[in-house]
């Protein structure tokens, strides 16, 4: 991996996860499954490390959590993910180029952020608590309850909220005592429940978990009698450490269930995503509640979200790439710089809709290799023919040359898509298949038929939207259309003449057999006098 401290030169990964825990790990399996370039930064400091035996976890019921998280590291290493052994400490930059340094050094870009790591547990303040942590002092019933069914336990109370805890741990024994600390006061129901199931209670902060040796004894109340106990049960309040997100303005969060607040999580939206675009969380950094499967599975959901949503931008920027080859400059220009396009004949709608109209002065737009300018100047037309590309130009008047006809071709560099005649008119304006994304065509019409003269004839013509079933048109659905959704651009000065989708045959470019394709043709006739004043 690069070290260079120069952002641009640093490795692009599609995704940086921070937290290697089961969250992180299943959130870069998903990701390293769907192809995506993944480094998990982890800082070694698994939640619950402490812990001998992970439990409720199917299909690995009772395995170490450490050996469970290096099985994970090899089987997304399997599918190409990094994982690096650091600490994430800063963020900077924004989606498709965020930049996440480490303690260590690393400078990675990322397109996208996963945080899933970096929640510690906060314990109540008795001596003796936190370096049982894991061992006999326990928080959650789904997760160690069995293995103390039958046993004394205490459970302490340092919430209204304690009670749930009593109820869930006396299913597992019939010894357990609620010790309720100093300025806790349980609801009255909760201690009816309490009794009425065989719950015993103490009131008064302990002053120490009490052990011999290694194995505990049990707790030292208020009063200084020693509660012996086989179990501790606390409710901790897991704080997730993100100073480093701050300065994109994520900050963590109460977690409150019934206005208690029970520690800080990450907001997050169902599918992960937090209030900044392109960073993500998973895991207990977004939901306390969470066991090791549900982590593991909340992990794997947000990965797929982050993918879908890698897959959703590289599509867009494949269209914005494919629009730049059909609708930018450049790429016409080095399309005319090579082999002859076209035939050079002209269009056939052309022909069959301007043959027998009186010559004049016509503008042809999107002339390339000059086909259509050519016939209509041998049709007695003065032609102004315009495109984008100067090679389309060059070509236009070589061809108009070596027919005979560049005396009546002038060519003019032109950019429809900001096309304005400023005032000049021709007698006939024609267009055939210039496509524009996005329904911007209308607008085109408008300016087109603006620049047609009283008594003038507008020609537009384009390949319709029944030819995505040929295949020939794959990936321009936004850009066809038929010749009735042009009518908006044409107000009351008009009169329509034609409109309709017209057959004709033509050789597929790859194989040469004939298939029938259609035109959107419309032909409309700008009045030589207004409406209204025919009407007077």
């Amino acid at each position: 991996m690069s070290e260079n401290t120069d952002s641009k030169n640093t490795d692009m990964y599609d995704v940086v996860v921070v937290g290697g825990g089961a969250a992180g790990l299943s959130g870069a399996m998903a990701l390293g499954r769907s192809r995506r370039s993944v480094v998990v930064v982890d800082a070694g400091e698994p939640r619950n490390a402490p812990a001998d035996h992970a439990h409720n976890y199917l299909g690995r019921e009772g395995v170490p959590p450490l050996e469970l998280l290096e099985t994970g590291r090899a089987e997304v290493a399997a599918y190409g993910v990094e994982v690096v052994r650091d600490r994430v400490v800063g963020l900077s930059g924004a989606a498709d180029d965020f930049l996440v340094t480490t303690e260590g050094g690393r400078r990675l870009r990322a397109r996208r952020v996963l945080v899933t790591g970096g929640v510690v547990d906060e314990l109540p303040d008795v001596p003796g608590l936190a370096e049982r942590w894991g061992v006999d002092v326990l928080h959650c019933p789904y997760c160690h309850g069995w293995e103390v069914r039958d046993q004394a336990i205490a459970v302490l109370a340092t919430s209204p909220m304690a009670g749930h805890q009593g109820l869930l741990f006396r299913q597992l024994s019939d010894d357990v005592v609620l010790v309720v600390h100093d300025g806790v006061e349980l609801p009255d129901e909760e201690l009816e429940k309490m009794g009425a199931i065989g719950v015993r209670v103490a009131h008064g902060t302990p002053q120490e978990v009490v052990t011999d040796g290694d194995t505990l004894v049990g707790l030292r109340l208020a009063d200084g009698s020693v509660l012996e106990r086989q179990a501790i049960v606390v409710a901790s309040k897991p704080h997730v450490r993100a100073d480093w997100l701050a300065p994109l303005g994520i900050e963590p969060q109460p977690f409150e269930m019934n206005g208690v607040a029970f520690g800080t999580v990450l907001a997050v939206e169902p599918t992960g995503a937090t209030a900044v675009p392109g960073v993500f969380a998973a895991g207990n950094a977004t939901d306390i509640s969470m066991t090791l499967m549900a982590s593991a599975a909340h992990g794997m959901r947000v990965g797929a979200f982050v993918n879908a949503e890698l897959a959703s931008a590289d599509a867009t920027r494949a269209v914005a790439e494919r629009r730049a080859e059909h609708f930018e400059r450049p790429a016409w220009e080095e399309r005319y710089s090579g082999d002859k396009v076209w035939s050079g004949r002209a269009n056939a709608q052309l022909v069959a809709e301007v043959t027998g109209l009186p010559p004049g002065r016509a503008l042809e737009v999107g002339c390339g290799e000059g086909g259509d300018a050519i016939w209509l100047a041998s049709q007695g037309w003065d032609v102004t023919a315009v495109d984008f590309a100067d090679a389309a130009l060059a070509r236009t008047t070589e061809h108009a040359r070596e027919a005979g006809v560049g005396e009546r071709i002038t060519t003019r560099r032109v950019d429809v898509r900001t096309f304005e005649p400023d005032g000049e008119t021709w007698d006939l304006v024609t267009s055939h298949f210039v496509h524009l994304p996005d329904g911007a065509i209308t607008d085109l019409v408008r300016r087109l038929g603006s620049a047609v003269a009283a008594g003038g004839t507008l020609l537009v013509v384009g390949h319709h939207p029944e030819d995505l079933a040929t295949g020939l048109r794959h990936g321009h659905h936004s850009y066809l259309f038929t010749a009735e959704q042009l009518l908006p651009a044409l107000d009351d000065e008009w009169e329509v003449e034609v409109c309709e989708s017209r057959p004709r045959t033509q050789a597929h470019p790859h194989t040469g057999e004939e298939i029938a394709v259609a035109d959107a043709v419309l032909r409309a006739r700008r009045r030589s006098v207004p409406v209204g004043m025919m009407e007077a």
